[in-house]
């Protein structure tokens, strides 16, 4: 059985650069085009289509080993999505706007006199909410027959005007069509369930017979508020073996977007957005046992589904640790209260490694998925801050930093395949990014660079500022390079964020103190390093653009206004609950730590900053990282929130575990 494809100085610095915009710049390998060779081409979506309903339906399950498959995200740009967000996301090629989060889906509206009935609404929502979608796309660029109350939202032009569209679908209406959407419905979800199966899978024979070469996708949630999962995607017949659809905006075999559908049927028009489909493509090996893909399929959804729910399971678990052992050592100190204390902090801090690591555990694959994440993430967490404890002693908090940094430099690397499925990557079923590192990730990432990066320049800076600086630049600049390249990190903002935070350490490190003026040349410097990042991934082709050259494609056209809209829009979002209200206030109390630790009420940590040189210039390259980060991510105070729940812990262990060295070392 085949198994399914799884899921110094200045200068260094500046020639790693030059390396990872080399690298920018190199053709990607392209998979195989999944393109139609038959005489037409037919998408037929299904609201509420499950991998379960294929498992459940022998026809159903008979296609799957004659067609190229996938899981497909159904996301559109509400938290929820109703069949009518599903075909106006179809009909745009970028996520849309329909319906209000919390509403009950609303009826699909039928064409009156060849027009939608309340298209221009439709059109100002997109407006509204700083959308980038194009209704009417498909319909202007494409025009596909349409059959069926969601066909004729996907076939309507950018005026909401329907052509060649028909309320119901019948064979013979195929014959003057190259191209054709059918609206097959909403599954139902208890009663009368096997017999729309079955009356799909007559539809998908008639189509072939026909001479057609069928997208069967599910394309949206059968209701407001169901259970959000990846739906059914198979291309029948394939175009050669059997395999695996994926697409440029997800690059994970297995694993497409609804948006990929209008990419595709539209393959020569320009789509700009990030969150734009890319066209479908055929990859990996062949697959040969029907049953065996299905539950592949259904252990995937596993992997996207459980994370999010597990994270608060895991978190609380954390905190509560951290708790008891704060209390045994606040009310009986003692020699073995401190190790455990120390202990369940470097817990909390693997826990930024193990959310990654866990991945390769398979935990999805266990009968109780959600419950072997939680071990796993737990398992890792607490077995990577026993070791750090055993190993490093003095150090021990150093080596949570160096588990973070190389695991996640591994994993960008080699494209970043353990964040599909992490706690740490909104996956598809939430709508996040489906490839590189995430805003957690970075922020994970990032202060394990700073803190290993200090640690290093640290044991050099004795010997030699310039080495020291060397090495912050080499640690630094890699990391940079990683979070980057578009094939590795692809992540735009935190190369902005932690690009300016690595010079200004490297800087003061060498040169003790900085100027305004160097300060200004390290600006600059900074920006003409994510310049080159943006401009490198602009030069390749539209398709393999990742969000660098989306952006400056945007930038050229004069069209970034929503691009920035819908950033500070979603970088406001957390501070609508009493929760984003708290992570401000914890971001700044620590970015007053940081500025001013003179004032923060810990006579050890006052005493650690004034006799390390680098402690200061550490803290203030936090600062710098984390302030923008919050103002250039859409994630906003979430970003440095997460880097307090790593660097946080880190120093309290560091400062519990050698507090009397450290207060020894400043005594007169």
């Amino acid at each position: 059985m085949t198994k399914p494809p799884r899921l110094s100085h200045r200068r260094p610095f500046l020639w790693a650069l030059v390396l990872g915009v080399l690298v920018c710049a190199l053709p990607q390998t392209a998979t195989a085009s999944a393109a139609d060779d038959l005489s037409k081409q037919v998408v037929v979506g299904v609201a509420g289509l499950r991998w379960s309903d294929v498992q459940a339906s022998p026809e159903l399950t008979a296609l799957v080993s004659e067609a190229d498959v996938a899981s497909i995200s159904v996301k559109s740009s509400t938290q929820q999505t109703c069949p009518l967000d599903g075909w106006l996301t179809i009909s745009s090629g970028t996520r849309a706007w329909g319906t209000i989060a919390g509403e009950s889906c609303p009826e699909l509206p039928t064409p009156v006199d060849g027009k939608i009935p309340g298209w221009q609404q439709y059109v100002d929502t997109q407006i509204t909410h700083s959308s980038s979608a194009q209704l009417g796309k498909l319909g202007t660029y494409g025009s596909p027959c349409g059959f069926g109350p969601g066909a004729a939202l996907a076939v309507a032009d950018s005026l909401g005007q329907v052509e060649n569209w028909k309320p119901t679908f019948v064979p013979a209406d195929l014959a003057n069509c190259q191209t054709a959407i059918i609206d097959a419905g909403i599954m139902p979800l208890r009663e009368g369930r096997d017999e729309a199966r079955a009356k799909l899978a007559v539809l998908v024979g008639q189509l072939k017979a026909a001479g057609a070469r069928v997208l069967l996708i599910g394309v949206a949630e059968e209701q407001s508020g169901a259970h959000r999962e990846t739906q059914v995607a198979m291309r029948i017949p394939a175009g050669g073996e059997p395999r695996w659809l994926t697409s440029g905006s997800t690059r994970r075999p297995g694993l497409i977007q609804l948006a990929d559908v209008t990419a595709t049927l539209l393959s020569t028009v320009s789509l700009k957005d990030p969150q734009d489909g890319g066209v479908l493509e055929v990859t990996g090996d062949r697959h040969t046992d029907a049953a065996a893909v299905i539950e592949d399929r259904l252990d995937t959804n596993q992997r996207f589904a459980q994370p999010r729910k597990i994270l608060g399971l895991v978190g609380i678990s954390l905190v509560l640790l951290q708790l008891a052992a704060i209390a045994w050592h606040r009310l009986r100190p003692s020699r073995r209260s401190r190790p455990v204390l120390v202990g369940a902090l470097l817990a909390q801090c693997g826990f930024f490694s193990a959310v990654f690591l866990a991945t390769l555990t398979n935990w999805w694959r266990f009968p109780e998925a959600g419950l072997a994440l939680y071990v796993a993430v737990i398992g890792i967490s607490i077995g990577l801050a026993a070791l750090s404890y055993a190993a490093l002693r003095r150090n021990l908090a150093l080596g949570l930093a160096i588990a973070a940094y190389v695991t996640l430099v591994i994993d960008g690397l080699l494209g970043t395949p353990m964040q599909v499925g992490s706690m740490f990557a909104d996956g598809p079923v939430i709508g996040g990014r489906y490839y590189g590192f995430g805003n957690s990730t970075f922020a994970a990432f990032a202060v394990a660079t700073l803190v290993l990066a200090y640690a290093a320049a640290r044991r050099l800076l004795a010997k030699s500022r310039a080495q020291a600086a060397a090495a912050v630049l080499a640690i630094g600049g890699l990391a940079i390079i990683v979070e980057g390249v578009p094939a590795w990190g692809a992540d735009f903002g935190g190369v902005i964020a932690l690009t300016p935070a690595v010079l200004l350490l490297s800087w003061i490190t060498w040169r003790g103190s900085i100027s305004f003026r160097a300060l200004i040349g390290l600006g600059l410097t900074g920006f003409v390093a994510v310049a080159a990042f943006a401009l490198a991934d602009y030069a390749r082709p539209a398709a393999e653009r990742s969000h660098f050259g989306s952006f400056v494609a945007r930038l050229l056209d004069g069209d970034t206004g929503d691009v920035f809209a819908r950033k500070i829009r979603m970088a406001l979002g957390p501070l609508h609950t009493v929760g984003g209200w708290i992570m401000l206030l914890a971001v700044v109390l620590a970015l007053v730590a940081c500025l001013a630790p003179q004032k923060v009420p810990s006579a050890t940590f006052r005493a650690y900053v004034a006799n390390d040189p680098l402690a200061r210039p550490t803290l203030l390259a936090l600062a710098v990282c984390g302030f923008v980060g919050m103002v250039l991510n859409d994630a906003g105070v979430t970003v440095p929130a997460i880097m307090i729940g790593f660097a946080l812990p880190l120093a309290v262990a560091h400062l519990v575990a050698n507090g009397n060295e450290i207060v020894k070392d400043t005594a007169p």
